[in-house]
Parts: C-alpha cells; sequence; structure tokens
C-alpha cells in the first residue's frame, strides 16, 4: 500500500471531525445562552456576534449576548428567554439581547417592529428602544417601534417608561407613546388587544 493512503485517510477523517464540531458550534454557539427559538414561521434570521453573514433560524436554536434576530415580511418567531419569559416577535422586527445580570432585570434592544410579552409569573425585563427605556414588572405587554416613534400597551403589572426628556409609569390597561426629544405620554387606547392580533393568525 503506498505510504500516501494512510495520511489522506487520516487527512480526511480530520476534516470531517472539524466541520462536524463547526456544525456542532453553531447550532450550540455558547454555553449559557439568554434565548432559544421555540416557533419559527416563515424567514426568521440570525446575525451571529462575530460573523457578518445572517443565516437561517431554525426551531431550537439558541442565541448568546449580542446576537440580533430580525423577522422577515410575513413571518414571526416566538423566543423563550433564559428567565423562561416569552417573547413573540411581528413581521418586520429586529432584536438583540444583553447578558443577563444577577438580580436585574433581564435586557432586550428592540431596533424596529413589534414585540409581545408574556409568562406565567411575574418577571422583570428591559426593553430598550430607540425612543423610550422600558422597565417591566409584569407577565404581559406589547411594545412596537415605528420609525418616528414607541408605542407601549401594559396587560399586566407594571412598566416605567423612560427617555431623556421624562419619565411615567404605566399600570395595568394603560398605553403610552414616546417620540424623539420628546417624554413619553399616556395614550388612550380603546382596544389595546387589537394591537396584538398578528400574534394568533396572519391574513392572507
Amino acid at each position: 500500500m503506498s505510504p500516501k493512503g494512510p495520511a489522506v485517510s487520516i487527512f480526511c477523517a480530520t476534516v470531517l471531525t472539524a466541520l462536524l464540531y463547526a456544525g456542532v458550534a453553531f447550532a450550540q454557539p455558547c454555553g449559557q445562552w439568554v434565548a432559544k427559538a421555540v416557533s419559527v414561521q416563515g424567514a426568521v434570521q440570525a446575525l451571529r456576534t462575530g460573523e457578518k453573514q445572517w443565516r437561517p433560524v431554525r426551531l431550537n436554536d439558541t442565541f448568546c449576548p449580542g446576537d440580533m434576530i430580525r423577522i422577515m415580511k410575513l413571518s414571526r418567531a416566538d423566543i423563550v428567554l433564559s428567565n423562561d419569559a416569552i417573547l413573540r416577535l411581528d413581521q418586520n422586527t429586529t432584536v438583540t439581547f444583553s447578558q443577563p445580570e444577577k438580580e436585574k432585570p433581564f435586557l432586550v434592544n428592540l431596533l424596529n417592529g413589534a414585540a409581545y410579552f408574556f409568562s406565567r409569573v411575574r418577571r422583570s425585563i428591559k426593553v430598550l428602544t430607540p425612543f423610550v427605556n422600558a422597565i417591566v414588572e409584569g407577565t404581559e405587554f406589547y411594545a412596537r417601534v415605528e420609525k418616528d416613534k414607541t408605542v407601549v400597551s401594559l396587560f399586566e403589572g407594571q412598566v416605567g417608561l423612560t427617555n431623556e426628556a421624562g419619565s411615567i409609569t404605566l399600570e395595568k390597561g394603560q398605553s403610552a407613546v414616546a417620540e424623539a426629544n420628546r417624554a413619553p405620554s399616556f395614550r388612550i387606547v380603546l382596544r389595546p388587544r387589537d394591537a396584538v392580533q398578528w400574534t394568533l393568525y396572519y391574513p392572507l
């Protein structure tokens, strides 16, 4: 047998092993994940920390601090956070996650689009948006970032809204809006749950 035979076989085995480990590393990108995809409908993509290419999100994919998720048109996803709360993300939405700190609210950065948060027990979560930051103590709320404002509706619990111009506190059933260079203000919404009908279905 040619001496090159064993060397080639060892080389091929080494490459195959490396590729397998690379696949595992991508599927499980960090030891302690902060978010996990538990429902994926349509086109959902992720940009991992340190990467330049968006990749499709699969069911049960996990995410590290700094990873970014975007939901494309006519798509949506349910993301379970490491504190067991659920974020339901609407189409045309982009979010990132930060490293959770002990005894501090879980941090989510909602860059654009809409997110519906719910939990079976009272949770603490901080949502950063371009126009206002929300610190939530509750079980259910909704936030939507538009090009010129952020709208928040609280269904259960309490939320403090703060930006450089001022702050307010929402109670159960209240809504508010925050615009650039303006303090957040209460907004009367007769049927606030209409804003989350997309969590149930998409009209075709």
